[in-house]
C-alpha cells in the first residue's frame, strides 16, 4: 500500500491542525483527532470495498529467436461496473531486454484494454516473462493498493533461423549442384552405348559381354562441401557487441549457416571450444543434422578460461578427412589468443580453406573521432589505437598464411559469412 497525493495533503492538514491546537490551546487542542479517525476509517472502508473483479493476461509466443525483437500483449479486463485506475510495471529477467516504464490505465466499467510491448531475448534457454507489479487506486482515491502478478509465462529462447533475418538472392533456387561425368564419380547413374572419346576406364566389361557391344558406365558426382564451424566460448566471448554478447552473436551465425548448408546438401560439423573442446557435433547433414547442431548451440555458455583455437584445430583435422571449409568464429585482440589462432590457422590452411570471422565494435571509431574533453580521453584513444593495431597485425599475419578474414558488425557478420559460403559453392559448381 502507498498513500495517494490526496491522502498526503489530508495528513498534512491534520498535522497543521494539531500544531495550531497545541499553540492555541483549548478548545482547538485535540481537534485533529476527529479528522484523523475519519481518514483511518475511510482508508479501512476503501480497502474493504476494493474490487478484485478484473483479470490480467500476458500473451507471448512460446519460442523466441535469440536477439530478435518480439512483442507480447498485455490485456486488462474490468469485469465490475466501477471505474478502475491502475498502474503496472514489469520486472523482466536479465535474459530479456525490454522497456519497463510505468503504465497508467483508466478503465470504465466492463471495459477491456490491450497494449503491445516489445522485448528482445539476449540469452539462450528457458526463461520467464518476469513479475508484473500492479497498483490499484481505491474508490475514494486515498491509497494505491499493490499487487504482484507472477503468471509464470514461460518461454524458450533458441538461435535464430535463416528466414528470420534475411534470404540471400537465389536461396530458393540453390540446391545440390550435380555434375555428370563419364568414367569416375561416387554414384552410378546409368549405362549407355560406347561413344567415340569415352575413356577405357569407363567400360563395363560384364555388360559389354552380355550385350555383345561396348557399354560404358555414367556416374553422377555431387559437388558437396564439408564444413566445420568453430565457436570460441572463452572468456572473451562474454564481451557485448550490440544487444548480445559475442558468444550469442556467434551462435546466431552458426545456426543460420547450418540451415543454409543443409539446404545445399552439404555436410557440416560444429565444435565449441575454450581452453579445450567443450562440445562437438560430428559431421552431419540434412534436417536431422540441423536439429542436432541447434541443440548443441542452445547449450553453449561462455567459459572462464581463455579460448585456445589450436586444440580445436587438432580436433578438426580428425573430423575433416577431405579438403573442406573451416569457419572460426572468434576474437583476435588478445595477444596470446591471437598467437594460438595463427598457429591453428596454419595447421588447417595447409589442407583446408579457412575463414576467420570476427566482430567489430562500431563504438571504437566514435572514441577516436571525438575530441578529448576529459583528462582520461587521451588514454582511452591511445588504448583504442593499440587495440586496433593489434587486430590489424593479426589480420595481416592470417592473410599471409592463406586465411580469409571477415570483420563486421553484429548486424552484418551473419550476412557476410553466408555470402562467403555461397560464393565458395558457386565456385565449386562452376569447376
Amino acid at each position: 500500500m502507498s498513500l495517494s497525493r490526496l491522502t498526503l495533503m489530508m495528513v498534512s492538514l491534520i498535522i497543521l491542525l494539531a500544531i495550531i491546537g497545541i499553540w492555541m490551546g483549548e478548545p482547538l487542542n485535540g481537534l485533529w483527532r476527529w479528522p484523523a479517525v475519519l481518514l483511518i476509517l475511510a482508508v479501512a472502508w476503501e480497502r474493504f470495498r476494493l474490487t478484485t473483479r478484473y483479470t490480467i493476461e500476458r500473451q507471448l509466443a512460446k519460442t523466441l529467436a535469440l536477439g530478435e525483437t518480439a512483442h507480447y500483449t498485455l490485456t486488462l479486463n474490468n469485469q465490475s461496473a466501477a471505474r478502475l485506475i491502475l498502474e503496472t510495471q514489469a520486472d523482466y529477467p536479465s535474459s530479456l531486454s525490454a522497456e519497463n516504464s510505468l503504465q497508467n490505465w483508466q478503465m470504465p466499467g466492463h471495459d477491456s484494454q490491450s497494449r503491445l510491448f516489445a522485448l528482445t531475448p539476449v540469452q539462450l534457454g528457458a526463461t520467464t516473462l518476469g513479475t508484473l507489479y500492479l497498483k490499484q487506486l481505491g474508490a475514494f482515491g486515498l491509497c494505491w493498493w499493490t499487487r504482484v502478478l507472477d503468471d509464470h509465462v514461460s518461454i524458450n529462447v533458441e538461435p535464430v533461423r535463416l528466414d528470420h533475418k534475411m534470404r540471400l538472392s537465389g536461396l530458393g533456387a540453390i540446391g545440390n549442384r550435380q555434375h555428370r561425368q563419364a568414367g569416375s564419380g561416387v554414384e552410378l547413374l546409368d549405362l549407355r552405348d560406347y561413344q567415340a572419346g569415352d575413356p577405357l576406364r569407363s567400360m563395363d566389361w560384364k555388360a559389354t559381354a552380355r550385350r555383345g557391344k561396348a557399354i560404358v558406365r555414367r556416374f553422377e558426382r555431387e559437388r558437396r562441401l564439408e564444413i566445420v564451424i568453430l565457436i570460441d566460448c572463452g572468456r572473451g566471448s562474454r564481451m557485448h557487441c550490440g544487444q548480445l554478447d559475442r558468444l550469442h552473436n556467434y551462435v546466431n551465425v552458426a545456426a543460420q549457416l547450418t540451415e543454409f548448408a543443409a539446404l545445399q546438401g552439404d555436410r557440416i560439423a560444429c565444435l565449441a571450444y575454450a581452453q579445450q573442446v567443450v562440445a562437438i557435433e560430428p559431421m552431419t547433414s540434412g534436417l536431422k543434422g540441423v536439429k542436432h547442431i541447434r541443440r548443441l548451440l542452445g547449450r553453449l555458455a561462455a567459459s572462464n578460461e581463455a579460448g585456445n583455437a589450436l586444440n580445436a584445430a587438432l580436433e578438426v583435422k580428425r573430423l575433416l578427412k577431405h579438403r573442406g571449409l573451416v569457419i572460426i568464429l572468434t576474437e583476435m585482440e588478445q595477444p596470446e589468443a591471437a598467437l594460438q589462432l595463427l598457429q591453428a590457422s596454419q595447421v588447417l590452411a595447409a589442407k583446408h580453406q579457412v575463414l576467420v570471422a570476427v566482430l567489430t565494435d562500431p563504438t571504437l571509431n566514435t572514441v577516436l573521432k571525438h575530441p578529448a574533453k576529459h583528462w582520461q580521453d587521451p588514454y582511452r584513444q591511445f588504448a583504442t589505437l593499440e587495440y586496433q593495431r593489434g587486430r590489424e597485425l593479426t589480420q595481416r599475419r592470417l592473410q599471409r598464411a592463406g586465411v580469409a578474414i571477415i570483420s563486421a558488425t553484429a548486424d552484418q557478420l551473419d550476412k557476410q559469412v553466408l555470402a562467403y559460403y555461397q560464393a565458395k559453392r558457386e565456385k565449386i559448381g562452376a569447376s
